[in-house]
């Protein structure tokens, strides 16, 4: 196997296991125990033949002194791993108990899936792959705060939480987030947002933060906590960090630990005048898409030009739903945590108090189809937003679907969800929108700042992952599979990755005409080896195969000048360097909305050079030439089509030719685009010079348009969000699809539900391992015409089984382990389930008989 880092995380859960572990032993006074095959660790459901007992009776304890199996010893015996993780041991006893032989060995797992159809494998691995990958090639950040280093997934509480729910499945290391927050609490229990490097001077956040005490120094100022103001959901995720991290590590004293933190984190959040409404009484922040952390144009306007801030005197403040329906989830899983820890009479208020905001949320926000995005607080203001707000479908309508709100609002939602699938742009990728329809205007300020990009009509693989989630829950599961598909389908268009923004809508070409300039008389250098009057670009790697005459280029047409025909001068050479030209001028004498160039550069230099354009009536303005920026080395070019996040439409530069042979370096020229600020004006010329140092720039043709610059997209690629998000994929397919549901921490009572027959897969294996704890779950799941076939086993107690049936189908009869059983059958929406409820942990084997 290549040992990648990939392969190495995926075996860190069984090499701490086996750090921990005795090697393989056998020991007996008369009896020796010989095992086959031989291994250094088995797998849950792995086979064993142990041989060697002649009498006596042979017992199997799991890694938590578990029996699960017992019966006479015989020279051979073979059963199957099972149970709870960690050292087993195998011992024959004789009558009284006294023990004759034993054999000790290891068992853990990891995470993985194996289906007849291999697309929904794939996807898993996709999205393990996005996880590991989108950080720069490492998982996790950390942070080092009084001599302690906290690994994080991200140094933000919103951006590690979502990364939580699939990293769980695959990294050992979780607490170290939620205790970091916890730490650095703030007094009044505001939980900061994220902690970035910094140095002790005064930065901007300091600047735009301060005036209410969002912002503060760690390490001798050499670390940064801040909180965007606007920001209202960050104590909710915080509580959601430590519920999902509880559950993984099942570490139920750390979890007590933390209460305290949590509690204090509710209490500002329902009290604070910046979260807290006291008008509703539910929260609100400034008016933002959603859950983002930036608010509209004009808000930003009354307070200091800002995005992330908001003011209690100036701002105007409305109730969002997601951070409500955030909230009521947060109340719900601090109540369980507290009831674990014995303090039910708390537990018991913040349910009632859960209970409280879901009445008022409903009453104020639910519009009878979907969640109403935001409600001002102030009834006069009515921002100017290019659309009607009470019909803008956003995100956290997605994201509610799993936060516990009622069933029939979620059957709702979904139905939403599906009438914007068709009605949405025939061009765009998907149904899981930002926000839809965005906002034609009042949202421009921030970077993108484009309607149909990022939060803003964006389509979101994240909404997809918690819509399929819900969409299984919900009794909508054949939708929950094709979502899951397109996922699949969209991870094999980025070559195994999974992008997170996607643009909602095709950009459409614009209307435009082409003017060719004429620069022979410009020419001073050959695009070929030269010669001894002019100089060529390289005696061997140039461009001699370059087309010539007139050519077309990402669709813009240009004049390539042939050498032969112009005395060897084939382009304007510009350079400091003697035998190229410093500066040249080119007349132009018209209007134009933009100027397209044909060029490459050569040298170390970042900027290359200068362009202005010269007006009739004297003015000018300059841009410079930057590589990365518009234009790049003719040496190996590149530009954006392999990056992995847009906007597309911001290209401004692109690979027009390029030559990349075996035996040689790979060359080629760029199209680049420069808009004119004053389309309004006549051009009387445009003036190139060249930069300082060493740097050249060949340009080999020129052409107006009467269009601002546009390059058609290589993809659908949006920009704006951490692509880890992702593993909220993982999570839909383990949790929904696969229908592994841990309901007490650690898997210690597991909800077994799995719904392959809603995407017609008939075989599969399934392990669900936290590899912060011992905590799992496996399965073997096969239909078989009108038999069902589950075999499961795990560090469950108990396993509440749930199958989805076919449709039209009910299970006649069922047997668990050999023995009848009676059967319930469940409704959910129109989908059935064959229900089974198992008492005990161990290995187990349902059957399902159906009838149509």
């Amino acid at each position: 196997m290549p040992i990648d880092r990939r392969s190495v995380i995926k075996l860190l859960p069984g090499l701490a296991a086996a750090a921990a572990l005795d090697p393989i032993s056998a020991r007996g006074e008369s009896t020796v125990l010989t095992a086959s095959p031989l291994k250094t660790r088995y797998r849950p459901f792995d086979e064993v033949t142990l041989q060697g007992a002649r009498g006596g009776t042979l017992v199997v304890r799991d890694g938590t002194g578990r029996t699960y199996l017992q019966v006479p010893a015989n020279e051979s015996v073979t059963f199957t791993v099972c149970g709870g993780l960690g050292r087993h041991e195998a011992s024959v006893v004789d009558s009284e108990g006294r023990s004759l032989a034993s054999w000790s060995f290891d068992v853990d797992c990891e995470t993985e899936l194996r289906e007849s159809s291999g697309n929904f494998e794939q996807l898993l691995n996709a999205a393990l792959w996005t996880m590991m990958d989108w950080n720069q090639e490492s998982p996790v950040n950390v942070i080092r705060y009084k001599d302690r280093v906290y690994q994080l997934f991200v140094i933000w509480i919103f951006d590690h939480t979502l990364t939580l729910k699939g990293m769980k499945y695959y990294w050992p290391e979780l607490k170290d987030t939620v205790d970091f927050f916890a730490a650095t609490q703030r007094e009044d229990g505001m939980i900061w947002e994220n902690c970035y490097p910094a140095t002790p001077e005064g930065n901007y956040f300091d600047w735009k933060f301060s005036y209410g005490n969002f912002v503060r120094r760690l390490e001798n100022g050499f670390r940064q906590l801040r909180r965007a103001p606007v920001e209202s959901h960050v104590e909710q995720f915080f509580i959601e960090a430590l519920y999902v991290t509880w559950q993984a590590t099942g570490d139920d004293e750390w979890m007590k630990a933390k209460l305290d933190s949590a509690i204090r984190a509710l209490r500002y959040a329902t009290s604070d005048p910046y979260r807290w409404s006291q008008k509703y009484k539910l929260m609100h922040r400034g008016f933002t898409i959603d859950t983002w952390d930036y608010t509209s144009d004009d808000q930003q306007k009354v307070g200091s030009d800002c995005v992330f801030v908001v003011y209690l005197d100036k701002s105007e403040f409305g109730v969002f739903f997601g951070d409500n329906t955030l909230l009521i989830a947060a109340c719900r899983q601090l109540s369980e945590m507290l009831r674990v820890a014995g303090r039910n009479g708390e537990g018991s208020e913040f349910d009632q108090l859960a209970d409280a905001i879901q009445a008022r949320l409903d009453k104020l926000s639910w519009n009878s189809e979907f969640y109403t995005h935001w409600i001002a607080e102030n009834p006069d203001y009515k921002p100017d937003v290019g659309v009607d707000m009470s019909k803008q479908v956003s995100l956290s309508n997605a994201y509610s679907l799993n936060r516990g709100i009622s069933h029939d609002k979620c059957v709702s939602i979904l139905n939403t969800y599906q009438r914007i699938r068709r009605e949405m742009p025939r061009t765009s990728p998907g149904e899981f929108y930002g926000i839809y329809p965005p906002f034609e205007k009042g949202f421009t300020q921030n970077e993108p700042g484009m309607v149909w990009e990022y939060v803003n009509g964006g389509v979101l693989t994240v909404v997809a992952a918690e819509l399929a989630h819900g969409a299984f829950e919900n009794g909508f599961e054949e939708y929950g599979g094709d979502i899951l598909l397109r996922q699949k389908a969209l991870a094999d268009r980025y070559r195994g990755y999974l992008p997170v923004v996607l643009r909602g809508k095709a950009y459409e070409a614009p209307q435009r005409t082409f003017q060719k300039l004429k620069i022979r008389d410009a020419a001073n250098v050959d695009i070929g080896s030269g010669s001894a009057q002019v100089p060529g670009w390289d005696p061997q790697n140039n461009l001699r195969n370059l087309p010539l005459g007139a050519q077309e280029f990402l669709n813009v047409p240009f004049d390539v000048i042939a050498s032969a025909s112009n005395g060897g001068r084939a382009c304007i050479g510009l350079a400091r360097t003697e035998g190229y030209a410093p500066s040249t001028t080119i007349a132009v004498k018209q209007k134009a909305a933009s100027l397209y160039l044909l060029h490459a550069a050569n040298g170390p230099e970042p900027t290359v050079g200068t362009l202005t354009f010269h007006y009739a009536d004297g003015s000018e303005h300059t841009e410079y030439v930057q590589q990365g920026k518009n234009i790049g080395s003719w040496w190996e070019p590149r530009d954006s089509k392999y990056k992995r996040e847009g906007p597309r439409v911001s290209d401004s530069y692109r690979i027009a030719w390029q030559e990349s042979q075996r035996a040689m370096v790979n060359i080629g020229v760029y199209a680049a685009g420069f808009n004119n600020p004053h389309p309004d004006r006549d051009i009387e010329s445009i003036t190139l010079h060249s930069g300082v140092g060493n740097s050249k720039w060949m340009v080999l043709a020129a052409t107006l348009s009467d269009a601002p610059v546009f390059f058609a997209p290589y993809d659908d690629l949006s920009t704006g969000i951490p692509d880890g998000w992702n593993a909220g994929i993982a999570w839909a397919i383990l949790e929904g699809l696969a229908g592994v549901k841990d309901t007490g921490g650690a898997f210690r009572h597991t909800t077994l539900a799995p719904r392959w027959e809603s995407v017609g897969v008939n075989e599969v294996e399934v392990t669900v391992r936290y590899p912060a704890s011992q905590g799992y779950c496996a399965y073997r799941y096969r239909r078989d015409g009108e038999l069902v076939d589950l075999e499961f086993t795990g560090s469950a107690s108990d396993f509440e089984v749930r199958v989805l049936l076919p449709k039209q189908h009910k299970a006649a009869s069922a047997t668990l382990d050999g023995i009848s059983v009676p059967v319930e059958t469940a409704m959910v929406e129109k989908s059935a389930y064959a229900v089974l409820h198992v008492r005990q942990g161990g290995l187990h084997r349902a059957k399902f008989l159906l009838k149509s």
